[in-house]
């Protein structure tokens, strides 16, 4: 069901691919900066690109852009970066502590963003939406693939394992994780990829979001502006990253919650109690199974258990970041929007927990709470009834480093 097109890509050359991809979780405009002083070679250049003249004619955003733009010439230049000849589908794969993720490397037609044939489960913002779209407009560069998963199919992992096997176009190691890259340019096997994903029933966005709303908000002007629009152009399509439900890893997003509301311990215990059973704990709690819940309140550690049967009208009530929203955010601590209120903050699950105590045994917050990851079943139900995750619910591995692999629109 998903249109996939073939693309002539971007990379780095073989030389400085450690070097120019960077990975932007949690990157500072400052670690920018310095990344860029100390690497002249990373794609942190086509993000935050230094000044040089401050006097030429434009706003500081279109000096940032014409600056981008200069550096992306340049680096195609010098053989930093590299075209593909020929419109090609890649494999991916990175290995991080003797875990293995693959999957197909190609782009999506924004067609099956817009008709929910690639389906959603998130809402977007506007503004980081325009952020992007104007990226794309000035620059023409779609480096950070939308990562999509699907239900595994014996033909696309039949490619998969015959490309594996063979040397990697690219390969680079980068904060202890080994990244490879396969280069599929024969056109039987590209014709065989674009048959077995049209034979999928659906296919679901699992991070990105705002990438693919960006990409397909961007291509709609394109189309209008394009009097002789055929449909293939680039700005149809945005980079996009497949991987099996089975090759994804899910972790929960734990909460943090800045005061209970007047309340004392013991009072807030005893509300706790009408729909939790609380179980003191000797040692770090992480839920081994759904609908329980750790909890960490002056200095001590407690399982909480969900006393409720569920008879749920919709998937996302089953989901534990709905229980903890309804029956302890809202119900107890008056937070009823926590996409808004700055009483509750969110931590991805892959950090340690220790940072988690740390934030409340300095009084930064008063409690937090350990989550039991979201299944891919319970997305992908939500997803399919059209429905919304509340915020924060998944945390999806793998992250892209962005650099690897670009998509250039213009």
């Amino acid at each position: 069901m998903p249109k996939i097109k073939p693309f002539s890509g971007i990379h780095p050359g073989k030389n400085f691919a450690g070097q120019v991809v960077l990975n932007l979780e949690n990157l500072s405009l400052s670690e920018a900066k310095l990344i860029r002083q100390e690497n002249p070679y990373s794609y942190v250049n086509m993000l935050v690109p230094k000044l040089d003249n401050f006097f030429l004619l434009g706003s500081r955003n279109e000096l940032a852009f014409k600056k981008i733009n200069e550096n992306f010439e340049e680096f195609l230049d010098e053989g930093i970066l590299v075209k593909d000849p020929l419109p090609s589908i890649y494999v991916y794969q990175i290995k991080r502590e003797g875990h293995s993720q693959t999957g197909i490397w190609t782009t999506t037609s924004i067609d099956d963003y817009l008709n929910n044939v690639v389906r959603k489960h998130e809402l977007t913002r506007a503004d980081r939406e325009q952020s992007l779209i104007d990226y794309l407009q000035q620059t023409g560069i779609d480096a950070n693939p939308v990562l999509i998963t699907y239900k595994s199919l014996p033909e696309i992992e039949r490619i998969l394992s015959d490309t594996i096997v063979k040397e990697p176009d690219i390969i680079y190691t980068k904060e202890n994780s080994e990244h490879k890259l396969w280069i599929i340019d024969q056109k039987a096997v590209i014709t065989s990829i674009i048959k077995a994903f049209a034979s999928l029933p659906s296919s679901y966005i699992a991070d990105g979001h705002h990438r693919a709303a960006a990409a397909s908000l961007y291509g709609i002007q394109r189309r209008k502006l394009n009097l002789k629009h055929r449909g293939d152009e680039e700005y149809n399509f945005f980079t996009s990253v497949y991987m099996s439900t089975d090759q994804l890893k899910i972790y929960g997003f734990n909460r943090l919650v800045k005061d209970l509301k007047g309340l004392s311990v013991s009072e807030y215990l005893e509300k706790l109690k009408t729909d939790f059973n609380i179980i003191a704990a000797d040692k770090v709690v992480v839920p081994a199974k759904m609908h329980s819940f750790g909890m960490y309140l002056d200095e001590k550690w407690f399982l909480l258990e969900f006393k409720h049967e569920l008879n749920c009208k919709s998937p996302v009530e089953e989901l534990d970041v709905s229980i903890l929203q309804e029956y302890v955010f809202s119900g107890i601590l008056n937070i009823s929007d926590p996409r808004t209120d700055p009483a509750i903050d969110f931590m991805p699950g892959p950090l340690p927990i220790s940072d988690l105590i740390a934030k409340v045994d300095q009084n930064e917050f008063a409690l937090a709470f350990t989550l039991y990851p979201t299944s891919i079943d319970q997305l992908i139900r939500v997803a399919d009834e059209g429905e919304v995750m509340p915020p924060k619910s998944t945390w999806f591995e793998p992250k892209f480093d962005v650099g690897l692999l670009i998509h250039h629109i213009n």
